[in-house]
């Protein structure tokens, strides 16, 4: 498989996973980690595929809508292994019927497991959380 091929696989998956977030799909959103994945949202790691996919769909049960839309990233491909970085942005409605606009980047390590890129572990920083309006906290880019 080519560079560019293997970029564009990773792009495709972090494609899927913003798709699949969107579609509150839990199969798919799952299918997108290796199995020993790491999933990065607060200092303790989610360890492994299983894991994921059920604190995914506890934190999910309070979203009944969610915009996930993410930014093209960079990508930097060695072998069977890659890193990348993406930008999401994501409105969400809780259950109560509240909304809230939140910016993230990912900072992912992937591994090509069975011929397929997956995300090895994904590292989540907010840099804003707050009205849609922009009035909340910005953080500065860590």
């Amino acid at each position: 498989m080519s560079l560019a091929e293997d970029k564009l696989d990773i792009q495709m998956l972090t494609q899927r996973y913003a798709d699949a977030v969107m579609r509150h799909h839990a199969d798919d959103w799952a299918a997108t980690w290796a199995e020993d994945g790491e999933w990065y949202l607060r200092e303790e790691p989610v360890k492994g595929r299983a894991n994921i996919k059920k604190t995914w769909e506890a934190a999910m049960a309070g979203f009944p809508f969610a915009v996930f839309l993410v930014q093209p990233c960079i990508i930097d491909v060695k072998g069977d292994t890659a890193t990348s970085r993406s930008y999401v942005t994501e409105i969400l409605a809780t259950t109560d019927g509240t909304s809230f606009r939140v910016y993230g980047c990912y900072n992912d390590e992937l591994v090509r497991e069975k011929g397929e890129w997956k995300f090895k572990a994904r590292r989540y920083s907010r840099l804003y959380q707050g009205p849609v309006d922009l009035s909340g906290e910005k953080v500065p880019y860590p």
